[in-house]
């Protein structure tokens, strides 16, 4: 079996949304916009993702 190297977990706070997401071992972040529907936004890292959003605040989660 191999081991899935570590994710770091965040919360992407928004003006009114609130996303769960993680940043992958090489850099691309991804936000989960609606875990019903299993939408997800991704960019080529988390600074991408907040500018892309139009700003926002990253709250670093602890490893799960």
């Amino acid at each position: 079996m191999t081991e899935t190297p570590a994710v770091r977990r965040f919360r992407l706070h928004l003006t009114h949304h609130v996303f769960d997401g993680w940043v992958e071992p090489d850099g691309q972040a991804v936000a989960i916009e609606d875990a019903e529907h299993g939408l997800t936004a991704s960019a080529p890292t988390v600074e991408d993702l907040v500018r892309g959003y139009g700003g926002g605040r990253i709250q670093w989660l602890p490893p799960a």
